[in-house]
């Protein structure tokens, strides 16, 4: 699987799934690790447990409580943790 085919990824413990044209992948290593390999300007941790490829978002919500509602261009919904609040806010504001 190729970097550029991951749609978002979700971390459990000391592994992460890996979401990716329909498919779901495990790899065991943990989100920190893994976010530190990642090109920063293609992807963004949203959650502590989650991360999305910038380049599949389709929408952002805005939520209760400081989170934001992500709609990717698959249909995939996911929830953002209110700690990650600036960082969409400001994606917001410089890429949509």
């Amino acid at each position: 699987m190729d970097v550029e085919d991951l749609d978002w990824i979700q971390g459990s413990e000391n592994y992460v799934e890996l979401h990716a044209r329909g498919m779901t992948h495990l790899l065991h290593v943990t989100m920190n690790t893994l976010e530190k390999s990642l090109d920063p300007e293609k992807f963004l941790r949203v959650h502590r447990s989650i991360i999305v490829s910038l380049g599949r978002i389709r929408d952002l919500q805005p939520g209760a409580h400081g989170e934001y509602l992500i709609s990717l261009r698959d249909g995939t919904r996911l929830h953002s943790g209110r700690t990650y609040t600036d960082r969409l806010k400001y994606l917001l504001t410089n890429r949509f």
